[in-house]
């Protein structure tokens, strides 16, 4: 097998599995972390909006709604960047069950694999 295509194998090694979950850790930790930043930070902002002058004023501007905005856009990205991460360690499981699928198929002379 070759390395690029090593999340096809059937069995993974202690150190393999280690190496896996390491990341599937970090990545979580990862966005536990910015969301806990985001909210804290933006939390804070509008604190400092609503005891300013400017905040009890009904016709003042919101404009931590920009950050809270911008970060938000991002923070989705990242979120669904992780969760697409997380599921694919998971299809790869979907993957090897297909490839058992085709091996079988292949080996009972049944060529026709589509």
């Amino acid at each position: 097998m070759t390395d690029e295509k090593s999340y096809l194998k059937k069995e993974y090694s202690e150190e393999e599995l280690i190496e896996i979950a390491t990341r599937r850790v970090k990545a979580k930790r990862e966005l536990y972390s910015h969301i806990a930043a985001y909210i804290f930070v933006n939390c804070f902002l509008v604190f400092i909006y609503w005891f300013t002058d400017a905040g009890f004023d009904n016709d003042s501007y919101f404009w931590p709604g920009w950050v809270i905005a911008g970060w938000g856009l991002g923070l989705i990205f990242h979120i669904f960047e992780t969760i697409q991460e997380l599921n694919f360690k998971y299809n790869t499981s979907l993957i090897n069950k297909e490839l058992e699928k085709i091996k079988k198929q292949i080996k009972d002379n049944n060529v026709d694999i589509y």
